[in-house]
């Protein structure tokens, strides 16, 4: 390897080692101090009075190492028919004078468990088995001595039943240190000592170390070992990262928003105002033509007639514009008195398409461009709608109609997919709602949208 890759592993190697080894003499460091700082839960003498397995969470089921299933059923067999079978291993002899005894309600003496194995080979000790059998037996201390570490009677199980059986086992294994809850567990040469939250968070919080987390530097049992001041720097990080990204997202969101509706803007103004120019021109036209209606042909009259509509409504539309986009909100919509039936039958008039009010009634309403909206209803419900169109007006606090079809109305999903498919036939139905949905929010009002079958409400408050 050439020295300047050797060099540049090293330096870029060299703090994490050195962050390595700090970290490791922080814990050492804590470790001492706790220990120094707890007593004693359990001493090494009173652990070293009971067999070590007898301790283990593995004593209480079958030894499946030395017996096999077909030799703990013979055991069992025995323990049923108090009858001895002549043809069974040797290493069953203990187990089987045990379950014997039992029949025969026999006492057994110190010495017998001194004598003999120590667990059944179904699980458990025999002495464990033995005061089941004889509930009422005060058990001497030898008795007492060759019980598993689970049984209330053994005298560590008090001590001990604070720890959970993984722990247990961990620190029989050799584990110097181990976190139940809050408590933190440790292993010396002189015994087991249980240092409770009070005592080691403050050393860990001086040393700048943490047990727990979900970043280690090391584990060590079930401790996940690290520096504070990473966890927090990270964790910083991660937030400042994330909230400047947030930000960034927001404000761009925002700029664009903001620019799509200031060249929205400009567009609509200057279509409104270049329109004037030659709808002002047309209007001369008309007025010529009106001037010499008589004398025109019948069929001529006809498009003189459409022209002069269509005239009129293109001016209309061109002030109605103008107001829109003045800068004072209350004259963004222009409103007329009129008779309600008398608009609903020139509006379905031009699409030979009768409705039914509920009752008339003269109302102020913003007219042209609910005119608007039910004319952008009325035509997707021929272009993309099925069967007969029904139009119904309900007046009540406040006005309703309803547009129904009897088609079915795309779903939000299938909306979605056809945005992926090129142009398709819902296109302009979309464009034709969304200016309804926008027009009715403008007039106080809402769009409401049903699919099966089609039906699309206008509402608006009186």
């Amino acid at each position: 390897m050439p020295l300047g890759k050797l060099a540049a592993c090293f330096l870029f190697l060299f703090p994490l080692v050195a962050q390595a080894q700090s970290l490791q003499e922080n814990w050492q460091s804590l470790y001492q101090q706790n220990w120094q700082a707890t007593e004693l839960k359990v001493t090494q003498q009173q652990l070293s009075q009971y067999p070590a397995e007898l301790l283990t969470q593995q004593a209480r089921y079958p030894d499946f190492k030395q017996y096999n299933w077909q030799e703990i059923e013979q055991v069992y067999r025995v323990s049923q028919t108090c009858q001895k079978n002549e043809q069974h291993n040797a290493n069953l002899n203990d187990a089987i004078e045990f379950e014997l005894a039992m029949c025969n309600d026999q006492l057994l003496t110190d010495d017998w468990f001194q004598a003999h194995t120590l667990l059944h080979p179904a699980g458990g000790s025999f002495a464990d088995r033995y005061l089941d059998r004889q509930p009422n037996y005060q058990p001497s201390h030898t008795i007492r001595r060759y019980l598993t570490i689970d049984n209330p009677q053994h005298p560590l199980h008090a001590a001990l039943s604070t720890l959970s059986n993984e722990g247990r086992e961990a620190l029989l294994n050799g584990y110097r240190a181990w976190m139940e809850k809050d408590t933190l567990w440790l292993s010396g040469e002189q015994g087991w000592k249980a240092v409770t939250a009070e005592t080691w968070q403050p050393v860990a919080k001086r040393l700048e170390i943490t047990l727990s987390g979900p970043n280690c530097t090391f584990r060590y049992s079930n401790l996940c070992i690290s520096d504070v001041a990473e966890n927090v720097l990270a964790l910083r990080l991660f937030v400042a990262g994330l909230s400047i990204l947030i930000l960034f997202i927001t404000v761009k969101t925002l700029y664009t928003r903001r620019q799509q509706s200031r060249e929205k803007r400009f567009i609509l103004q200057l279509l409104t105002h270049e329109l004037r120019t030659p709808i002002t021109s047309l209007g001369l036209t008309v007025e010529m033509f009106r001037s010499q209606f008589d004398r025109l042909p019948n069929d001529t009259q006809d498009a003189v007639w459409r022209l002069m509509s269509d005239h009129q409504r293109l001016s209309q539309l061109t002030e109605n514009s103008k107001i829109y986009l003045s800068t004072q909100r209350s004259q963004q919509l222009l409103k007329q008195t009129a008779s309600l039936d008398d608009w609903l039958e020139h509006t379905c008039e031009k699409h030979a398409l009768s409705y039914q009010l509920s009752q008339d009634r003269e109302l102020t309403l913003p007219f042209y461009w609910l005119s608007i909206c039910l004319d952008n209803l009325i035509k997707n419900a021929k272009q993309h709608g099925h069967g007969k169109i029904e139009i119904r007006a309900t007046l009540t606090h406040k006005l309703v109609i309803e547009v129904t079809d009897q088609g079915y109305f795309p779903s939000a999903m299938a909306q979605f997919f056809t945005k992926f498919q090129g142009k398709t036939n819902h296109e302009n139905m979309g464009i034709g709602l969304s200016i309804v949905e926008h027009l009715m929010k403008l007039m106080g009002g809402k769009l409401i949208v049903r699919r099966r079958p089609t039906r699309c409400i206008l509402e608006l408050p009186l």
